[in-house]
């Protein structure tokens, strides 16, 4: 299968038009439309290196449409909204912000649609030895702590979604874009690269958002699940003393479960594979000022529990 880049630009274009770009991403095949400059660029620049097709007929899990809200808005005061094919409620955004649509539909689409894996709300990477789901709530630190262990030799399986069999604990690999805001992006920059990054937007309803890319090996990787070894949930706050705290199996499975849009509705297809999970990993709570301590803090429980 072709990678975007190699189809060329008026190619992608066309087929982004006309609703025939199918983007293959781990176990999904996400089917985009679009008529946007920025939305292009940002699909070239972010997922050149991902396995795509173009032509008509290609089956797809979900289609996304980056669109007007209304037909005024796409001619005065001009505005896009990602349309995932249900009605869900979403701030219209100004087009140069077609990057950001993109990829919230792109989350909507899986997490209220998937229903042939349990999807959690984590970062998920991976070494030869297992990987480490990173769960928190918005603010705790995870994507920037996922971006800053993409530097420490670990491969990215995704920054948005722990993606779980329903027989089994193995985590399934999505390596889209990592999601940054605000000091986040400057954070990642400065040890990722600028050419590793995206252009900042500014001035969405998060504040400052980036994104850092996926490297061609975690795509070329993107049907290789990993075994889970640890469950981390970060806590961020400026000039914390760095600790790990121990959390209990029960504890750290209602937690897990607080992310996830659709464990309640698979019940006991996902019960299963969710207990050998809290059965495979060692779960604590990370609280660390800087990404230097988190970074610390890690590697010394990968040693203990990454064997």
């Amino acid at each position: 299968m072709r990678r975007l880049e190699d189809y060329g630009r008026r190619a992608v274009r066309q087929a982004l038009r006309r609703g025939t770009l199918v983007l293959h991403l781990g176990p999904f095949a996400m089917q985009l439309k679009a008529d946007s400059r920025a939305l292009l660029a940002f699909l070239l620049s972010m997922y050149g290196a991902c396995h795509a097709t173009l032509e008509a007929g290609v089956l797809a899990d979900f289609s996304l449409h980056v669109r007007a809200p209304n037909m005024i808005r796409r001619f005065v005061r001009r505005q896009i909204t990602p349309d995932p094919g249900f009605y869900f409620p979403t701030v219209p955004l100004p087009r140069p912000m077609a990057p950001l649509a993109l990829e919230m539909g792109m989350n909507l689409a899986v997490a209220l649609q998937c229903f042939r894996f349990a999807i959690y709300h984590a970062g998920v990477v991976a070494d030869e030895r297992g990987a480490i789901a990173i769960s928190a709530f918005s603010g705790g630190g995870k994507s920037t702590l996922t971006a800053a262990l993409m530097e420490e030799g670990f491969r990215l399986l995704s920054d948005e979604f722990a993606i779980m069999g329903l027989d089994e604990p193995g985590l399934y690999p999505y390596p889209r874009p990592v999601s940054l805001k605000n000091a986040s992006v400057e954070i990642v920059r400065a040890f990722a690269g600028a050419e590793e990054m995206s252009t900042t937007l500014t001035g969405t309803p998060k504040g400052d958002i980036g994104y850092r890319r996926a490297r061609p090996h975690e795509l070329e990787m993107m049907h290789e699940p990993a075994m889970p070894k640890l469950l981390l949930f970060p806590q961020f706050s400026l000039d914390a003393e760095p600790r790990a705290e121990k959390v209990e199996p029960g504890d750290a499975v209602m937690r897990f479960i607080a992310g996830s849009p659709n464990y309640h509705a698979l019940g006991e297809a996902a019960f299963g594979s969710l207990m050998a999970f809290a059965d495979s990993v060692a779960a604590y709570d990370l609280h660390y000022g800087n990404t230097a301590d988190s970074i610390a803090l890690v590697k010394d429980l990968w040693r203990e529990h990454g064997s």
